[in-house]
């Protein structure tokens, strides 16, 4: 029997930018924004420093409109989500790899 697995994710942070909306042919929309997270820690002389992080946030159905209208730049939201990781080749020929945060939910806080 294979041990239980999971790719889940939950994220506090702040919201970049406004989200941007793409709109497919067939009515489905994809939403992304970058939303930025802090972590502190101690270095070893006890002075307290901060790390932020970015991650690429997308949403689809429903999730995806609710952002649109309701999520702005500025704002502290929480992602419930999985990891997903993309390669693709970009206008220069070169190969690119990026992670995203697929979000099954958020909410406002």
């Amino acid at each position: 029997m294979l041990p239980l697995s999971m790719n889940k994710v939950i994220l506090v942070g702040g919201v970049g930018s406004d989200p941007k909306v793409i709109e497919f042919s067939n009515g489905n929309k994809l939403v992304t924004f970058p939303l930025a997270t802090s972590r502190r820690y101690k270095d070893k002389e006890g002075n307290l420093l901060e790390q932020t992080a970015w991650h690429k946030i997308q949403l689809r159905g429903d999730k995806a409109e609710r952002a649109a209208n309701f999520v702005k730049k500025g704002a502290m939201v929480q992602i419930d989500g999985a990891i997903r990781y993309d390669t693709f080749t970009n206008k220069e020929g070169v190969e690119v790899h990026q992670t995203l945060i697929n979000a099954d939910a958020f909410n406002i806080l």
